[in-house]
């Protein structure tokens, strides 16, 4: 055979593999130069059982049996052998390769299957199979892969958005036009809506969309880019990328596991304490790690493994009761202690200096006391309605105690993180001593972790979601942007005039309030709502002689609702580790903070008393 039929005759070969045809166009590129062909004589040995698995073979013609080194012979059930080349962790073959008749063979040798493997990671599973089925001597069929579910790709809602991304542009230019927008102004609002729109009906993962309008926006020249990209040097940066890189260590090195057997532990042996356990661990957080984000990097591995460990059913309601407790746990009371969020420092500094005198830590927690109480009464009255269940959790004590000693004591590792957390916890308590803001002590923790080797290069790449930050970093440009604009004074200056309801009738004022920040949570991030809405009403409160510090509480409080995933950076954490496995019914989850938004509402209004009492009203 020359050589030009030959290299023809190894391509077709290679390409008439129904495994090694489903890899891409470039590895099989690069696999050719590996390859060689042979002629085998009837009765020639290809190879023995027990000697180095070099060559992966092809079979082009003739024909080959697999003889056991029992003396049984197995039948080829492809054209494939020797997959064993491919295996890391097997460097002998298994089996003689005997030619039956005269044959000839594609051989390909094992360091170029390697490679092979490492980029096409469907490749050693597809062979271990082949494997097995010569040596049982029938094809074992691999279980197809789940087709997705027609309702879940939306085509409809896909329609939708791409429709919306057409006309939104052109209706924001016309609109603009009329209130006599500048340009500049009306432009970002065209590119916003996009954005918008693409959130909305979820074109693309959350974090495209928040890139789209970067780029669109330095494209255009509307804001200068040390503006636009200000996200990425950011307090919120930094403190994100600290925390979910600690949040890897807790999960990689078992301590996060460590804890959760502790709490099955000591914990009684019931689902509701199971959740109250994981529940108090979030609301511990909440006033130390002044990020939700942080706080859900640290409970999401805490959750994953409790479902595991527990062996609730996948989307069942036990599964989805522990997620909603794991994701209130460490959020419900973001606004009831003011070092749990940068925002309420914001609302804080917008406070007269006798308010901020008066409002410090444990007056301001008081003073959200009982909002936050009726928050929890109905947090809690929602989860025995809406996720009431069956399902036994129950856990043999003895089992979780012989895996505390499988566990053995703590590791290096472990130390680390539990250092690592103790250091970010003692350092935000101690703040006003030391001065030193707490991203720039998370990003000290980083640093320590990836200075002592705690945290190696590979987890830094995958375990940290690098997307999520992206999308905050895209966020937080935007709202720059949005502000440099003074798009944030033009919307001040079109909210309905509420200083008449504020004074005459706070019941009204409030559940106006509450429509406000929902509507205007559509389209602007939480941060933003917020820092507009308390510049403007907080000062308006003091000028008809109400407490300004109850009001920039109240815009905190319902800041906190959202009802699409794009609304809450930190839920896409727990969406995502949804989706890559599933666990929880996200619809449920969906409904039930739908109801929880009513709850911050409700629990405003149950707290009017309270505050008459305080003389806030």
């Amino acid at each position: 055979m020359d050589t030009q039929t030959g290299q023809a005759g190894m391509i077709a070969t290679l390409m008439a593999d129904d495994v090694i045809c489903r890899c891409s166009p470039q590895s099989l590129a690069r696999l050719l130069s590996h390859m060689s062909w042979k002629r085998f004589g009837e009765g020639e040995p290809i190879y023995r059982a027990g000697s180095n698995a070099e060559h992966l073979y092809l079979l082009i013609d003739g024909s080959v049996t697999l003889v056991s080194p029992g003396g049984r012979e197995c039948r080829l059930t492809s054209r494939r052998f020797g997959e064993e080349a491919a295996a890391a962790d097997a460097p002998h073959y298994m089996t003689d390769a005997v030619a039956a008749s005269a044959a000839t063979v594609v051989s390909i040798a094992r360091h170029a299957m390697r490679h092979l493997a490492e980029a096409n990671p469907h490749l050693k599973t597809a062979l271990f199979l082949s494997l097995a089925s010569h040596l049982a001597g029938e094809p074992l069929v691999r279980p197809a892969s789940p087709t997705p579910d027609p309702a879940d790709s939306s085509p409809r809602r896909a329609v939708l958005g791409w429709l919306l991304v057409a006309l939104l542009p052109l209706l924001t230019f016309e609109m603009g036009a009329r209130l006599g927008l500048p340009a500049n102004g009306t432009m970002f609002l065209a590119i916003f809506s996009v954005t918008i729109a693409m959130w909305m009906c979820s074109l693309a993962d959350e974090y495209v969309p928040a890139l789209f309008a970067l780029l669109a926006t330095m494209l255009t020249g509307l804001v200068p880019a040390p503006v636009v990209l200000s996200g990425f040097a950011s307090d919120g940066f930094l403190m994100a990328l600290s925390t979910l890189a600690l949040g890897a260590v807790v999960l990689t090195s078992g301590l996060g596991y460590r804890f959760m057997l502790f709490l099955l532990r000591h914990l009684p042996n019931h689902q509701l304490y199971h959740n109250v356990g994981l529940f108090l661990t979030g609301l511990l957080l909440t006033p130390i790690i002044p990020t939700a984000n942080g706080r859900i990097a640290l409970l999401a591995p805490f959750y994953a493994d409790m479902v595991e460990s527990l062996n609730l059913n996948r989307h069942g309601r036990a599964a989805a009761l522990l997620a909603i407790t794991c994701f209130n746990g460490a959020t419900l009371f973001s606004a009831v202690f003011i070092t749990s969020k940068s925002l309420n420092f914001a609302v804080f500094s917008l406070l007269s200096p006798q308010g901020q005198d008066r409002f410090q830590w444990m007056t301001w927690a008081l003073s959200a006391a009982v909002s936050g109480g009726c928050m929890l009464l109905i947090f809690v009255l929602g989860a025995v309605l809406m996720c009431r269940n069956q399902e036994s959790s129950h856990v043999p004590k003895e089992r979780v105690a012989q895996q505390s000693v499988l566990l053995g004591k703590l590791s290096k590792r472990e130390w680390a993180a539990l250092s690592g957390i103790a250091f970010l916890m003692v350092g935000v308590v101690t703040s006003s001593l030391h001065k030193v803001q707490p991203p720039w002590l998370g990003f000290a923790v980083l640093f320590g972790l990836l200075m002592c080797g705690m945290l190696d290069k590979k987890e830094m790449k995958e375990k940290v979601d690098w997307t999520l930050l992206l999308y905050l970093s895209g966020v937080s440009g935007i709202v720059a942007a949005f502000n440099h604009l003074g798009l944030d004074r033009t919307l001040a200056a079109m909210l309905p005039p509420m200083d008449s309801n504020m004074r005459s009738d706070f019941g009204l004022f409030v559940l106006l309030l509450f429509a406000l920040v929902n509507a205007i949570r559509l389209v602007v991030p939480a941060n933003a709502t917020t820092v507009i809405l308390a510049t403007i009403l907080m000062p308006l409160a003091s000028a008809v002689g109400l407490n300004e510090w109850l009001i920039g509480y109240i815009i905190l409080v319902f800041s906190d609702a959202w009802f699409f995933p794009y609304q809450c950076s930190y839920y896409l954490q727990l969406q995502e580790m949804n989706r890559r496995h599933p666990i929880y019914d996200e619809a449920l989850f969906l409904r039930f903070n739908a109801l929880m938004n009513l709850g911050r509402l409700l629990a405003v209004y149950a707290s009017i008393p309270y505050w008459r009492l305080l003389g806030l009203l």
